[in-house]
Formats: C-alpha cells, sequence, structure tokens
C-alpha cells in the first residue's frame, strides 16, 4: 500500500502550552509584534515571550498594588508605531490601573510606571487606549457605573481628561471611536445598552440596545460590526450604528458563565470560548462552525485572544476556574495567502516520495506480472 503524505496549514494546531499562573487566567492580550503575550488573573500580571515561551521577570516592587490577592481583570498592550519599546496596560479588582514599560538591553524587564488607586477603587471591568499623533488617552470603565478618561504622556502620571457615572449601566467594554472626535463607546453589561460619549467631556450622545445581557465584546477594525457573547445559546454578531443582530453562533452552553468572543484571521472568523474544556472557531459570514480546538480535558476557557501577521494566525485561550491546573494553550494555522520556502520544501519532499512510492509499486506489478507468465 502507498500514500501521498499531507499536512493542511488551514487547521489550527496545538503549538505549545505555558504553565505559571497558580489561579483563574481572566484575560489575555498579545502585543503588535506577535513576540510578547500578558497574561492577567486571580495571581496578578504576568508577561511571556512568545518565541522562547517563557515568562518574563515582573517589576520588583509595584508600588500601591500591595494586595497580592487582587486579581488582575483586564488588559491591553499600548501600540504606537514610533515606539521600539512595548507598554502593557491592566486594571484590578481592587480598583488600581497598573502600567509597565519595557527596559534594558535586551528589553526583557519592566519598569511599572504607573500604579494609581482610581475613582472610589471599585472593580476595573475593561480597559482600552487610543494613541493620535503625540497624545496617548486611556479609558476605563468601573462596576460603580463610572467612565474615566486620561491622557498619558509615558513619562509622568496620568492626567484626567472627565470622568463621569453613567445611570444605570455597569460597562462590560469600552471603545474608542479612533476618529478626532475620540467618541466612546460603552458596552453594558447587565442592560445590554450602548452608550456614544462625546470625547471630550462624556456627554451621551446616542443609544441602542443590543439584548438583555452582554458576558463579552468584541469590535471589528472598521468599527462597523460588534460581537458580543449572549449568555444564552453563545455568540452573536450585531451592527455598530443601531445594535442589530447580524447572525447566531451557538454553541450550546451548559451554564451561562460569560465567556470571552473575538474576531480572527482579519475579522473572518469568530473565536470564543466555553465551559466545556474547548475552543470554538466560527467561520463569520456563514455560522459555520470550522474547528473545535481542545484547551483541556474539563474547565471552563473563558478567556480568549487572537493575533494575526503576514505569515500566520494564532490563536490563544486560558483556563478560567481555580479547581484546575491553570494553562495557556497556544495554537497557530497558516495563513491561506502565504507558503514559506520551508513549508513548499515540504510538499516538495511528500510529492517526491509519492511518485517514488507509485514508481516501486509499478515495477512490483510489472515484476509479478512476468512472473505469472512465465510460469
Amino acid at each position: 500500500m502507498f500514500f501521498l503524505r499531507t499536512n493542511d496549514p488551514k487547521e489550527y494546531r496545538l503549538e505549545g502550552r505555558l504553565i505559571g499562573h497558580k489561579n483563574t487566567i481572566n484575560c489575555l492580550s498579545v502585543s503588535s509584534k506577535g513576540t510578547l503575550l500578558a497574561s492577567g488573573g486571580s495571581d496578578g500580571m504576568r508577561v511571556w515571550d512568545l518565541k522562547r515561551r517563557l515568562q518574563l521577570p515582573s517589576p520588583r516592587h509595584i508600588v500601591g498594588i500591595q494586595n497580592p490577592a487582587d486579581p488582575v481583570t483586564c488588559v491591553s498592550w499600548i501600540t504606537r508605531q514610533e515606539a521600539t519599546r512595548e507598554t502593557l496596560c491592566y486594571g484590578t479588582g481592587l480598583g488600581f490601573i497598573g502600567i509597565w514599560q519595557q527596559h534594558g538591553e535586551g528589553l526583557e524587564d519592566f519598569d511599572a510606571k504607573v500604579s494609581k488607586r482610581i475613582g472610589t477603587g471599585k472593580e476595573i471591568m475593561c480597559l482600552t487606549y487610543d494613541h493620535s499623533g503625540n497624545d496617548t488617552r486611556i479609558a476605563t470603565g468601573t462596576r460603580d457605573k463610572c467612565v474615566q478618561v486620561w491622557s498619558f504622556d509615558f513619562k509622568g502620571p496620568l492626567i484626567p481628561v472627565f470622568s463621569i457615572e453613567l445611570s444605570t449601566t455597569i460597562p462590560r467594554m469600552i471603545n474608542f471611536n479612533r476618529t478626532a472626535s475620540r467618541h466612546i463607546l460603552v458596552f453594558g453589561m447587565y442592560d445590554g445598552e450602548i452608550h456614544q460619549l462625546r470625547g471630550t467631556d462624556g456627554i451621551v450622545m446616542a443609544t441602542h440596545n443590543a439584548g438583555p445581557l452582554i458576558g463579552h465584546v468584541s469590535v471589528d477594525i472598521a468599527q462597523t460590526l460588534f460581537l458580543i457573547d449572549n449568555v444564552v445559546n453563545g455568540f452573536s454578531l450585531h451592527r455598530l450604528d443601531d445594535g442589530a443582530c447580524i447572525r447566531t453562533y451557538n454553541t450550546n452552553p451548559v451554564k451561562t458563565f460569560p465567556k470571552q468572543v473575538v474576531f480572527g484571521e482579519n475579522m473572518d472568523v469568530v473565536v470564543g470560548g466555553s465551559d466545556a474544556g474547548v475552543i470554538y472557531v466560527f467561520d463569520k459570514n456563514t455560522g459555520t462552525l470550522k474547528q473545535v480546538l481542545k484547551h483541556a480535558d474539563k474547565a471552563r476557557v473563558q478567556t480568549v485572544t487572537t493575533y494575526d501577521n503576514t505569515h500566520r494566525n494564532v490563536i490563544v485561550g486560558a483556563t478560567s476556574q481555580n479547581d484546575v491546573e491553570p494553562i495557556i494553550s497556544i495554537w497557530s494555522r497558516q495563513r491561506d495567502n502565504h507558503a514559506t520556502p520551508r513549508h513548499l520544501g515540504t510538499m516538495l519532499k511528500h510529492f517526491a516520495w509519492g511518485i517514488v512510492q507509485v514508481a516501486i509499486a509499478m515495477a512490483l506489478l510489472t515484476y509479478v506480472s512476468n512472473l505469472v507468465s512465465w510460469i
């Protein structure tokens, strides 16, 4: 018997696992260059070198954050095209906002630039940033219905721009409008409301509704669509201008734990967590389930993120419960429009080997045929 070996680059394959957290992992973020992964959980903030799959040193002393039980709830890398050093921003359950920045010759160390308790010290539910020209703004949403915006110059402290309290909405996700206006979108956790706030003072300009509950939100790059964990039957895709639902991705969840959902493959797929140890990958446009990635035999995978570059697509998932070993799994696939020389070489080798097997089989058949004729 002979066969032609194949290796489908369109399928996600497990690259490896990161082990180091001791408790629930709440948030993940990959740096703009794809070299670093930030993971925050009930045991604090960690940064990983993705190429070597090693945990990098944390700042030796973080002023202000004294409680080791303070969980990290949200995290984001601040991307500046002109910057050579990565900057990390995160929020905690006790209302602290922290900012770390790379330093040192090998850029493997981080300095704690900011550690500040904001507002009344309530949980920071979400944060985001916007960098325009020389001005970087950071926005946070807290459990006490407050939205706060600061200016940050990467040298000094956070400078307040405005702070408002929403009437009924607890922010689940917050997003800057990437225009000169810098308006802010706030997605409500328990009321499903979407508020557009004026970028200068936070006045509510418009409100839409996306449903009764929002477990998590992700807005596309073009800022025309958004995904939510609808906490009922899975994930759903909505128009940003009016909140209308376009498509649903059914996962038949056993329990209504909130699960993160994000866009992947340059907005072509929907990637979401589960309460059954797997990560779902759906085709965004058709709603078809493309692949199920097994993160663990059991355990909730409420925490996911994605990263895309010219060579490959990456999915990262993390364990989000504290009665099993917390791990981070890294999955990747080769981009459809990219074939590396190594991959082409492998395909050619497999093709040549298939030809050799065909030739051997034909020679054997000829030999047997001649032998039978001679007998």
